[in-house]
């Protein structure tokens, strides 16, 4: 037992009545010495116990019991021992002072680290105590030290059951066996794994320090779930004197993590499920999803792409955004930039858009594709991606572009001649009337030329219609060869033809009626074998006056094609306006 642990049981009167014995039994031994058996130098061992007991207990003030015996060690020299030099009892004096000095000072120190200690540990008491943090103490004997009230409310066991035994794992489990801090108390770091396998891990910031987590069944009702943390205690020269674990229940949370698990699984299920090619990418701009329609569609296995941000290369050959993570980066300005003329905002779903375009990198010869990305929020409308579909439309594509096509060529037919080649008289009228509502509204100059082949009833009465189609075809072609980009020819009927001339004069519009004449007289046609052919045609030209009925423009051209064959064919006539 410690002289400090022996205090507590003696009372401050009783300490200065074991003073007061000492301090007389001292007087008397010296007066012994000196005086009965006349010792000069006298053994003088016994005055150290009440010196250092009176500077341990009373600590400073204990130094008057050492001055004390000083004196009565001098004092006694002088009256019984005059004659003997007392250089030695006086070193012995002083070293009584000395001894009471530092014995004081240090007893002083002790007092005031105990105290320290002392309160260190009620505060640490009070501290684990009014913790919310369910936590015990165990010595290195692995006796419970501390058992705070979270942990009583927790485990059901109280402080004052637990405290000074070592059943900490009653807490827990419902036979005996290690706790993580017995482990540590143990140094038994290795045995670790065998009772924490795949749950634990070692804290990097915390020196002998574990964490794990387990689910603990003879908890609660239904058991709980909790994370606990264990660390070994040292003192200051790195002895080890026990250990101390916290605990904190996570069931909700692991319920709730739980739940969102069994969700993503279940979102998993419905996307790798979805004949839907679909991908989804997390804020960081990593695929989180990549289902097996996307795969078969893109030839890019989900194990390839999953956790890289390369899902640009299903789709294009050079890095660049999907749509997709266009929204995860919230530069909804930057879509028009990649996809112009090809998207538009949906409006049932928030962050959400579609498009439509051609990819040439996808499958044999590209394909049509209308793909939907839409930003993913959670509840707080924190974003934290996004997810991407895509539809293959090629053969919808194919088909309406085919549709059109078909219509285009039926809209040709509609207002083409079958055989020229050239625009119907249907087709004439209809771009006549555009152009001189156009020529009228802006002032712009207008003309139009009429063609007929000169003398083709007896070419075709003689050497057939074949022969005279052929002819047709011929003069069609040489009036195509001699358009400029804004005019248009037309059969207008049998050999008569026309052709309009947007922003040209009736005398600018001679040169090209020259120009068509002389080409045409200069074919030849072999009708017969030993027959060498040339054919000649007639034609008016008129300019449109502002404000005349089309019927009057029209008159007008046909009467100058007239006048040119009775002039002698094979010329061009202006018809002015009268």
């Amino acid at each position: 037992m410690s002289m400090e642990k022996l205090s507590k049981f003696i009372t401050p009167a009783q300490r200065a009545g074991i003073i007061i014995v000492f301090v007389a039994i001292s007087a008397f031994l010296t007066y012994y010495f000196h005086h009965v058996l006349g010792y000069g130098n006298i053994f003088t061992h016994f005055f150290y116990v009440p010196v250092i007991l009176s500077s341990f207990w009373w600590h400073r003030k204990g130094i008057v019991v050492s001055v004390l015996l000083a004196l009565i060690l001098l004092i006694s020299h002088l009256i019984f021992q005059p004659n003997v030099p007392f250089t030695e009892d006086l070193l012995r004096s002083l070293m009584f002072v000395v001894i009471g000095i530092v014995f004081a000072l240090a007893s002083e120190r002790i007092a005031e680290a105990s105290e320290i200690l002392r309160e260190g540990e009620k505060h640490l008491k009070t501290a684990l105590a009014g913790s919310p943090i369910p936590t015990f103490v165990i010595d290195r004997n692995h006796r419970v030290l501390y058992w705070n009230k979270a942990l009583e409310e927790m485990s059901g066991i109280k402080a004052q059951d637990i405290i000074g035994t070592n059943e900490q794992w009653r807490a827990f489990y419902d036979r005996e066996r290690p706790c993580m801090a017995d482990l540590l108390v143990d140094s038994l770091v290795e045995e670790i794994p065998r009772w924490y396998e795949g749950k634990y891990n070692r804290l990097k910031l915390i020196e002998d320090a574990y964490e794990a987590v387990d689910f603990f069944p003879a908890l609660g009702t239904g058991g709980k779930w909790l994370r606990f943390t264990a660390a070994a205690l040292k003192d200051s020269k790195g002895t080890l004197f026990g250990a101390i674990e916290t605990l904190e229940d996570i069931t909700e949370r692991r319920r709730i993590e739980d739940a969102i698990k069994e969700s993503e699984q279940r979102l998993k299920s419905v996307i790798e499920g979805s004949p839907i090619p679909t991908f989804v990418i997390n804020e960081n701009h990593r695929v989180l999803y990549w289902n097996k329609a996307l795969e078969e569609m893109s030839g890019i296995k989900a194990r390839d792409i999953i956790g890289t941000n390369e899902q640009w290369r299903a789709f294009y050959d050079k890095e660049r955004p999907c749509m997709a993570d266009l929204l995860v980066d919230s530069l909804v300005e930057e879509i028009p930039r990649w996809y112009v003329g090809k998207y538009h905002n949906l409006k049932l779903i928030e962050d959400a858009y579609e498009a439509i375009d051609f990819f040439p990198a996808l499958g044999t010869g590209g394909k049509w594709l209308r793909f939907t990305a839409a930003a993913l929020r959670d509840s707080k409308g924190t974003l934290f991606g996004a997810i991407e579909t895509l539809e293959d439309i090629t053969a919808r594509k194919l088909a309406e572009e085919a549709l059109k096509e078909s219509e285009m060529r039926y809209m040709e037919m509609s207002i083409t001649d079958g055989l020229t080649k050239l625009f119907n008289s249907r087709h004439f009228h209809a771009q006549l009337k555009a152009e001189t509502e156009r020529a009228r509204r802006y002032g712009h100059p207008l003309s139009i030329m009429m063609l007929d082949i000169d003398d083709f009833k007896d070419f075709n009465d003689t050497f057939g219609h074949f022969e005279g189609d052929r002819v047709l075809v011929r003069l069609g072609q040489v009036i195509t060869g001699c358009l400029r980009k804004t005019d248009s020819g037309y059969r207008y009927g049998g050999e008569e033809f026309t052709l309009i001339l947007p922003e040209t004069k009736g005398e600018a519009a001679l040169p090209l009626a020259e120009r068509i004449r002389e080409e045409f007289e200069n074919e030849t046609f072999t009708p017969g074998h030993d027959r060498r052919i040339s054919k000649t045609v007639s034609i008016g030209v008129t300019e449109y006056i502002p404000g005349e009925v089309l019927s009057d423009f029209l008159k007008r051209v046909d009467d100058g094609m007239y006048s040119a064959k009775r002039l002698g064919k094979n010329q061009v006539f202006f018809a002015k306006h009268p």
